[in-house]
């Protein structure tokens, strides 16, 4: 019950639904990659503004109200075909470029997410070690 409330209450369950959005777009965009040359095939994306803003808002929400009443585990990013990129004459939008530049700074985003939440874990053991329990 303890582990669980000091788990629920810190950033812990924000920085683990940046960490799976992360991780499911970085599939999806070595998807695209590997697709890159397959006529007719539309690039798949999550949209990093509305998960964002989806986070934004439950952030907002659960600073005015008590403690483990906003849960994180429901915000989710649907999966959407972008209308962006040039279409090409096999019917693919696609971008090496702009593919490389967005597994880039996704990786970044996600390895952030992972390095702060290992220090807000490492900070509970800590805690949790000069409690002795």
């Amino acid at each position: 019950m303890l582990i669980d409330g000091l788990l629920n209450q810190g950033n812990a369950p924000l920085l683990e639904q940046v960490a799976k959005f992360t991780a499911r777009r970085h599939g999806l965009i070595l998807e695209n990659i590997a697709n890159v040359s397959t006529p007719g095939y539309r690039q798949r994306d999550m949209s990093v503004d509305r998960f964002q803003g989806m986070l934004r808002d439950r952030v907002a929400a659960r600073a005015t109200a008590g403690p483990g009443a906003v849960s994180f585990a429901d915000v989710d990013a649907a999966v959407e075909n972008p209308a962006g990129g040039i279409l090409f004459h096999d019917g693919n939008n696609r971008s090496m470029e702009h593919l490389a530049s967005d597994m880039a700074k996704n990786a970044m985003f996600h390895n952030l997410a992972i390095e702060l939440l290992r220090k807000q874990f490492q900070g509970l053991e800590t805690a949790l070690k000069d409690r002795g329990i």
